[in-house]
């Protein structure tokens, strides 16, 4: 394996893009062999065997309208097993929420506070333990029997047990008594490794060595097997898939929507005929960023929780519709005013004047108000934070022409724009947070008295801007055609984009009928992200993934934490990206893995490679030839050597040939 990286790490120095063509490399168009390949490598996650020829059979033109129109492409039946376990997947975002939000102290609140027992005493002996002296105190605990004594001990405060001599050891010892007993509670229902297993057992299981590991687990029985697993660590919960998910959802329930959805990515990206809309998802989904592993200060874990319902209502629906109504979509889901702070972004007077001003009250200090319906808000005052980042990130781009005083009048449109209550997380608008003075944005009058329309109209606003069109169209142009695209193409793109109402179909054929798109410019002028690359791996071997989440550690391990880019700017979408020194020997770590049968998961078949030449071997995964510098690495590498197919195969999937698109 070793030998297979050091080879794979010297052809990997020329993984970025080739620079120095000659001039105008989008003038020359590619052969109508490579115009497939370079479809298949933009529209796709990568070939599969066969899928080169498919296209050819069929016309590389119908195939490309066939992707622009994914609702008349039948479903793989291969996708449907593995994603029929991912519940979360089908559920709303209110049953996710109530399914997968158990009590945070799990077992241990099934006992009843200590200060309960306090709180039950009649009033007058309730004084005189709390607030009585001494002497009374001593005589309130000498009256009542030994067991109500033992538990009132436990819940008093240690200031006031210190001033009672003749029960003070007594209520240190209660004390304890109760939090043995309180831990042993949480034992119960939270056992530790050590709970479950002998002491031989409980070294073969945290040996990492999987029949090791497998054999101590196995001896238990299926119910504890899943608590075991859920204590074990990733690389040897991955010896359990039957288990896994299970113990995941029992261990840490709040992560279920998000782990659900990190498996279905990678399963859509490797099994789906719809390939085009599954790397427009990707690519919106980053480009309306959101993380689900962002905290709200009140409800830990929430992003997890309404992550998967973003993807599937808010970006996907849209990825081929108006831009408009992505835009829309993304600005009232939950996950995204979360993320961005508008769910408690409130007009600084909406508390105290207006027709809608609520009741009012305080809570640690911070006003807090409460209105019918039950929604509640702490009134933290204006947050720009999304009227910001729709203008910079989502729509006119940072030199789009808007201004500071843009974003205070954007964010003051977007005020009340809210979610109800975390138990119920669905987009409400709310007019006491309302600002409801007049408004001026990017030039245009907003007049006062609007409301939730205010927020309609700055969308318009921007999805009808022509900085939007532009800014839209450079990054469409920048992830399927170069991460320098040419001017005039993004000037056409624009112009569609305008003139259809920002139809984002109209703007994608702008782009895939264009001659820079199929121009040797474009030629492998892009380098896969982690997930691209792992999909792509397995979509070439014609490997099947039995197991996502091995190889989403993966990933996670090239630089892509699926779901989880803390900046609102998403990953940036070029090729350095992706290729710091750690992240390239993941990559390479991972082709040879994979090509070998090492990655849990995925099993690959390459005795149809037997006694094949090398060149041969890697057209077949390329779906072109391989560069002469590929195959002069690999043969100097191999010389003198016996090696397998699975070699060889490594050797290409780690080469720059596989690495770029």
């Amino acid at each position: 394996m070793k030998r297979i990286v050091s080879i794979a790490v010297t052809l990997a120095a020329a993984i970025l893009p080739r620079s120095g063509r000659a001039a105008d490399p989008f003038q020359r168009k590619l052969s109508p062999d490579l115009q497939i390949v370079q479809a298949m490598n933009r529209l796709t996650f990568g070939p599969r065997p066969g899928d080169v020829e498919n296209v050819r059979r069929i016309g590389l033109a119908r195939w490309i309208e066939q992707q622009l129109h994914p609702d008349q492409i039948p479903a793989n039946p291969a996708l449907a097993q593995p994603l029929a376990p991912l519940e979360t997947l089908r559920m709303s975002v209110s049953q996710v929420v109530a399914r997968y939000s158990p009590d945070q102290n799990m077992g241990a609140m099934t006992m009843e506070p200590s200060f309960m027992a306090i709180n039950r005493l009649p009033q007058s002996v309730r004084s005189k333990v709390m607030n009585g002296t001494a002497e009374d105190r001593t005589a309130a605990l000498d009256a009542m029997d030994p067991e109500l004594r033992a538990k009132v001990l436990a819940a008093l405060p240690e200031n006031v047990a210190a001033y009672t001599p003749k029960y003070k050891d007594a209520a240190e010892e209660a004390r304890k008594a109760l939090q043995e007993q309180r831990q042993a509670q949480i034992r119960k229902f939270n056992p530790q490794l050590r709970d479950l297993l002998k002491p031989d057992e409980l070294a073969d299981a945290r040996s990492g060595e999987k029949s090791r590991v497998l054999a101590a687990i196995n001896k238990l029985d299926p119910e504890k097997r899943i608590d075991a697993v859920a204590l074990l660590p990733p690389q040897s919960q991955a010896f359990f898939p039957e288990y896994r998910r299970q113990a995941q959802m029992k261990r840490t329930p709040r992560l279920a929507a998000s782990e659900d959805l990190k498996e279905a990515r990678l399963y859509r990206a490797v099994y789906s005929n719809r390939q085009l809309e599954e790397v427009l998802v990707d690519y919106w989904f980053n480009h309306f960023n959101v993380d689900a592993t962002k905290n709200i200060a009140m409800v830990p874990n929430l992003g997890h929780l309404l992550i998967g319902s973003y993807e599937r209502d808010a970006i996907r629906p849209h990825v081929l519709g108006h831009f408009k109504d992505l835009l829309l979509a993304t600005a009232r889901h939950p996950a995204m005013l979360y993320y961005l702070d508008n769910w408690e972004s409130v007009a600084p007077d909406s508390f105290d004047v207006g027709p809608f001003a609520p009741r009012r009250g305080f809570v640690n200090g911070v006003a807090n108000a409460i209105i019918p319906n039950g929604l509640q808000r702490l009134s933290h005052g204006l947050n720009e934070n999304y009227g910001r980042e729709v203008m910079e990130l989502h729509t006119l781009g940072v030199k789009g022409g808007y201004t500071q005083a843009d974003v205070i009048a954007v964010a003051r449109c977007f005020t009340g724009w809210t979610v109800r209550n975390p138990e119920n997380p669905e987009f409400v608008f709310a007019p006491f947070m309302h600002d409801f003075g007049e408004k001026t944005v990017l030039g245009h009058r907003i007049p006062a008295g609007g409301g939730e329309e205010d927020g309609l109209k700055v969308i318009d606003i921007l999805a009808r801007h022509p900085s939007t069109a532009k800014f839209i169209s450079m990054g469409l142009a920048r992830h399927f055609v170069s991460d320098n695209p040419p001017q005039v193409l993004v000037d056409r793109m624009s112009q569609t984009f305008m003139k259809s109402d920002g139809d984002l179909r109209a703007v994608m054929e702008t782009m895939f009928r264009s001659p820079e798109f199929f121009s040797e410019g474009a030629w492998q002028a892009r380098v896969k992200s982690p997930l691209e690359m792992a999909a792509s791996t397995i979509r070439a071997m014609g490997g099947e993934l039995t197991d996502a989440w091995p190889t989403l550690q993966r990933i996670s391990e090239m630089g892509q934490a699926l779901y989880g880019k803390l900046e609102p700017t998403g990953y940036p979408d070029v090729a350095e990206t992706w290729l710091s020194a750690t992240a390239v020997i993941a990559r390479m770590n991972f082709a040879a893995a994979l090509a070998l049968g090492q990655v849990p998961g995925v099993s690959v078949d390459t005795s149809r490679w037997q006694g094949m030449a090398n060149a041969s071997i890697a057209k077949e995964l390329l779906g072109h030839n391989a560069s002469e510098q590929t195959l002069d690495a690999i043969a100097s590498g191999l010389a003198g050597k016996n090696y397998s197919p699975a070699v060889v195969a490594s050797l290409v999937l780690g080469s720059p040939d596989f690495e770029r698109r």
